[in-house]
């Protein structure tokens, strides 16, 4: 994608804790529809010049813009919902 030098899109994702699946839901939907118009391997961090997070937004983040060896995302927007849905008991035990 080439960025129009006048915009410089950034994306902010904000969650706490377990609400990070809000984020990662709307994250999926925006993915499929940019897959939609360019292809099967478009991937949300190929749309914004920074991407940025807090708290569980952060864990987002980092797997939105991890790379593989190819240097392309390891993760995609739809892999976040099924990390929280796993991990969130061990991430964010509750307390007894």
């Amino acid at each position: 994608m080439e960025i129009d030098q006048n915009l410089i899109p950034i994306l902010s994702i904000d969650a706490g804790r377990i609400r990070g699946i809000m984020p990662a839901v709307i994250l999926s939907f925006l993915e499929s529809e940019l897959q939609k118009l360019d292809g099967p391997n478009a991937r949300i961090a190929d749309y914004f010049y920074m991407i940025c997070g807090t708290n569980t937004g952060g864990l987002s983040t980092a797997m939105l813009t991890c790379p593989n060896e190819r240097s392309r995302p390891l993760f995609a927007a739809k892999d976040i919902k099924e990390f929280y849905v796993k991990e969130s008991p061990r991430i964010f035990p509750q307390p007894r």
